[in-house]
């Protein structure tokens, strides 16, 4: 339970586009459920909220090689850390505008277990983000395939735009980003899978 009398609010934002986002999604799940916090996902395109806020579309691309050698040893790090599967997609960088409309047309019910065979087709399994990979999760899941059919639909696209315009009105720096609402009221923004333990510390009033 948070300070002030009451579970807090975990705001989840993220694009399948990031392995770190992957790690951070492996485990918000059962962090919400530790500290009784309502968790809520919020899909974003990262790419576009980069190109708002300054950022290099594909930032590890601009970094100096010894810079990119400690980020590739950091993520298998983690993955050992958190005792989940991890392989670096060959595809990257990928293009997960279709998995994202997706997820934000899914029922709530549905969505958690979306991003998590998502992630886990992309980052675990180095699957294409493609139409392809998006039915077949589709199917297992059991999703309306009238989704599918709409995700170039006008009202899609504008979900997406949307949601991302959020993300950055909200000065989200980019995937995965926490948002803690405290039962007061206040926020905090937390950036990186790694910042976790911030997160939990958060929500128990710790």
């Amino acid at each position: 339970m948070s300070a002030g009398g009451g579970p807090g609010r975990l705001e989840f934002f993220f694009d399948y586009s990031s392995p770190f986002a992957y790690l951070g999604s492996t485990q918000v799940r059962a962090l919400a459920r530790r500290t009784g916090a309502e968790l809520v996902y919020r899909p974003f395109l990262l790419g576009a909220l980069f190109r708002d806020i300054g950022t290099p579309l594909v930032p590890v691309a601009s970094f100096p090689e010894p810079k990119r050698r400690a980020i590739t040893r950091d993520l298998h790090r983690w993955a050992e850390w958190w005792r989940v599967p991890y392989k670096f997609n060959t595809h990257f960088p990928l293009r997960t505008v279709d998995a994202l409309r997706l997820t934000l047309l899914a029922p709530d019910e549905v969505r958690p277990d979306l991003v998590d065979a998502l992630m886990a087709e992309h980052w675990a399994r180095n699957r294409p983000a493609s139409r392809v990979v998006l039915a077949e999760v589709a199917r297992r899941l059991r999703l309306d395939p009238a989704l599918l059919d709409a995700l170039d639909a006008p009202e899609t696209k504008a979900l997406l735009r949307d949601a991302t315009d959020d993300a950055v009105a909200r000065e989200v720096p980019g995937a995965p980003t926490f948002l803690v609402t405290r039962p007061d009221g206040s926020q905090e923004l937390y950036w990186g899978q790694d910042r976790l333990f911030l997160v939990e510390r958060d929500l128990t009033g710790a």
